[in-house]
């Protein structure tokens, strides 16, 4: 059995930025807290609540005075301006870990709404990223992966705009982004500008998924069962017909004997300690051979 790893696996950089300053924050002693998950991963939140870190119910956290000596972090996927500005009455100090790429979308989804442009987000309702990026717009819509092209082009029309810039969540599938993109253009009679805001960690990410279902047997896809991004390159290697692993532990993998040649690849959100003991599994059980930047 041959195990190809991807070239691409491990932290992107906006994660590791993130998890960075809040170990540091916690090491030095700092009483931090969060809402939500800092970062999709199960075992970096866990490690992290074991250094301390302290996360609070709901995507709006409560307003309370008892933190008024605590830090709060705000995590990888970002925050709306409204909840910024209520946590900065409450906390000492706000510490904003948000991915540099993504508050650049933020940033030039502002600036075009200003000068008039509908922003049209094709994104997933309910994600953090859409939610924080939403936050910051009033004349916007949110078209999900499984829109109706007619019912989009209806609520468009019904925004009465001249206008429209169309811009994406980070993590989205890239190709699908493109084709939804190109469907508005052809179809409607206004100024379309269309703004591929889609991490190049996560398109690169996306190739390499593509590549080892190509030439593998089948993919493990190790990550977070909550990471947008870990999920969409496990569909992309069953979209070529081959059986893609999506798992965090060595114990989630199925018997893997049958197969020759066996891909892998992360999430972005992914430590490579994770990775590391699938591969150390693999080599004691089967006996694999690791190839990597496979």
């Amino acid at each position: 059995m041959k195990v190809y790893v991807a070239a691409s696996t491990g932290f992107c950089y906006g994660v590791n930025r993130a998890v960075s300053i809040c170990e540091r924050l916690l090491k030095n002693g700092i009483d931090v807290y969060t809402n939500g998950e800092l970062v999709h991963n199960e075992e970096v939140v866990g490690n992290l609540k074991k250094m301390g870190l302290k996360i609070l119910e709901g995507e709006k956290p409560v307003i309370d005075n008892e933190f008024d000596s605590s830090t709060f972090a705000v995590r990888a996927h970002g925050i709306s301006p409204e909840i910024e500005r209520d946590l900065r009455k409450s906390f000492r100090r706000v510490v904003d870990l948000t991915c540099p790429i993504v508050y650049n979308v933020f940033r030039l989804a502002e600036g075009l709404e200003k000068k008039g442009y509908l922003i049209v987000v094709y994104g997933k309702k309910g994600h953090a990223e859409v939610d924080a990026l939403c936050g910051r717009l009033n004349n916007y819509l949110l078209v999900e992966p499984s829109y109706d092209l007619n019912e989009v082009f209806s609520e468009i029309l019904k925004k009465r705009c001249d206008k429209v810039a169309i811009i994406s969540q980070t993590t989205m599938n890239h190709k699908d982004f493109m084709e939804f993109s190109s469907q508005i253009e052809q179809s409607l009679d206004a100024k379309i500008d269309v703004f591929d805001t889609i991490c190049s960690v996560t398109v690169k990410r996306e190739e390499e998924a593509r590549r080892l279902a190509e030439v593998c047997d089948a993919v493990i896809v190790v990550g977070g069962k909550k990471s947008s991004n870990t999920r969409k390159l496990a569909q992309i290697v069953q979209d070529f017909g081959k059986s893609a692993f999506h798992v965090r532990e060595p114990d989630e993998l199925p018997e893997l004997s049958n197969f020759e040649k066996i891909g892998l690849i992360s999430g972005t959100s992914t430590p490579y300690v994770q990775i590391q003991r699938i591969l150390d599994y693999i080599e004691t059980k089967y006996e694999g051979e690791v190839i990597h930047n496979g």
